[in-house]
């Protein structure tokens, strides 16, 4: 979801080197009870490379935009189960989130939209850990701004980069954890806590499927976000995001003698000019470490509207917009001083009517719930594969990392890699960091959960849950449940 500006590369080359991995690693390596498990795996990621890229290219062909994720779950169903995973289907059930304090509108009412759940059962007293992705992207736009097809997937090989919509947000970060439960299923790889993944719906837009996953469980003792940063970069908390209404009503007068009335139209755009101005000068007294920012406190104007008949002043205004910012101010703090301002800009422009404030669709108090033991595991991870240094901070964007905060679960954003132009055209995504960055979160996940090596992994092809409906259901039935939406969803002319 977050939208981080065009990444810039990393310095020195992102090349993984076992020999050289295996001389910074010894205290890593003393976790580990088959050391050699470890290297089969990272082998086994740096030689199947093609593989990852046209997994991601696969998935970048599957367009997933919000109520239009069907095909996309059901393919990452095919992939888990051809791994010999059960998928946990976790339904967006609307009724349960219309009565959840922690959803947010819209919430659909398209039937057979599921997130998936893969829990890799640990052999017991280890710590566990989520890695989060999702499935949804933004919108394509414009095709004609995109010098690449938004689905195509194309590749320039010269630049080792691949373009489409969702490329970097978050396909990439599916493609690798798809990769990493094959190479931890096929090299055996066995953790003393459960490794867990999601793959969730509607991060683009409202959160709820995070929020679903967590209600359904199982939840885990840290989470790991891949959304929204490169290699040397991870956020570990977010300003607050709000959206409001704006209403103001005028003075009725005909356009001929204009000067009797009062023009809601103009009295709107004149009031949403000193709010801004008022909001924005908040960041003279931004602290730490908000003064990265130059402005972590936003008013942002998405829509306005005014009308009037031929011959009139428009006697009614409303305006749309959103607003950030970091702490220590709150939601209630926000919109008692926006309301304050409100009424001082009425009063000293004469307005005819005080303005009318609705505060209604998305607010998220700012959040930040990591620790210093998981900044600790993703900068140890980074270093050990070559990134000398992460910098840990906060965004002024917004994520799912506030559900995993409300169940006192710590949290970072980290990866997918290096990506250009995410909710833009000629999205992209420098396929040299899909082995690399699975090489970092393999070594957090062994740092994590502790490592050793089975003679058959637990669980495969074994009953799963159909989660918040108590349902089990076998492989075989995941992939019918996933194929009979998918096809429920095209239109009828696309149908077999």
């Amino acid at each position: 979801m977050l939208q981080q500006g065009q990444l810039k590369s990393v310095a020195g080359p992102l090349r993984y080197s076992p020999d050289a991995y295996v001389a910074r690693s010894a205290e890593l390596e003393a976790r580990i009870r088959d050391s050699g498990a470890l290297q089969l795996a990272r082998s086994m990621i740096a030689d199947r490379q093609q593989d990852w890229t046209a997994l991601l290219q696969e998935l970048i062909r599957i367009p997933s935009f919000f109520e239009a994720e069907h095909a996309i779950v059901h393919r990452v169903c095919e992939h888990v189960a051809a791994i010999g995973l059960s998928p946990i289907l976790v339904p967006m059930d609307a009724s349960a989130l219309r009565r959840h304090a922690e959803a947010v509108e819209p919430i659909s009412d398209v039937p057979g939209r599921n997130n998936i759940i893969v829990r890799l059962p640990g052999k017991g007293g280890g710590r566990s850990i989520i890695l989060n992705c999702h499935l949804d992207t933004q919108p394509e736009g414009d095709a004609g701004q995109w010098t690449h097809p938004p689905n195509s997937g194309e590749i320039d090989a010269q630049a080792n980069t691949i373009y489409g919509r969702g490329a970097v947000d978050d396909k990439a970060g599916v493609a690798m954890c798809l990769g990493l439960m094959r190479v931890i299923v096929e090299r055996q790889l066995r953790f003393d806590g459960d490794l867990i993944f999601q793959f969730v719906l509607e991060d683009e837009i409202t959160g709820n499927g995070t929020l679903a996953c967590l209600e359904a469980g199982p939840v885990a003792d840290a989470a790991i976000i891949l959304d929204g940063t490169r290699p040397n970069r991870a956020i570990d908390q977010h300003a607050g995001n709000m959206e409001f209404r704006l209403s103001l009503a005028g003075r009725p007068a005909s356009a001929s003698v204009s000067h009797l009335g009062a023009n809601a139209a103009e009295l709107l755009s004149h009031m949403l000019q000193h709010l801004h101005d008022s909001f924005h000068r908040l960041n003279d007294a931004r602290e730490p470490p908000w003064t990265e920012f130059p402005s972590p406190f936003q008013f942002i104007v998405h829509g306005m509207h005014a009308d009037a008949a031929r011959f009139s002043l428009p006697v009614e205004a409303s305006a749309r917009c959103f607003v950030t910012f970091p702490p220590p101010f709150t939601i209630d703090s926000v919109r008692a001083f926006l309301a304050a301002q409100g009424r001082a800009c009425a009063q000293a422009r004469n307005h005819p009517h005080l303005p009318v404030f609705v505060w209604e669709g998305f607010a998220a108090e700012p959040v930040c719930c990591a620790t210093n033991e998981l900044r600790t595991l993703v900068r140890d991870a980074a270093s050990r594969n070559g990134i000398p240094a992460v910098r840990i901070g906060p965004s002024t964007g917004s994520s799912d990392m506030r559900h995993f905060a409300m169940r006192g679960i710590p949290c970072l954003l980290y990866g997918p890699g290096r990506g250009f132009n995410p909710h833009r055209a000629d999205e992209h995504f420098l396929l040299d960091d899909l082995p690399f960055m699975m090489n970092v979160y393999l070594d957090m996940v062994v740092e994590w959960c502790n490592v050793a090596r089975g003679d058959s992994y637990p669980g495969l092809i074994g009953p799963s849950k159909r989660l918040n409906r108590g349902v089990a259901i076998s492989v075989a039935s995941a992939l019918a449940i996933a194929s009979r939406d998918a096809a429920d969803a095209r239109p009828h002319d696309q149908r077999t």
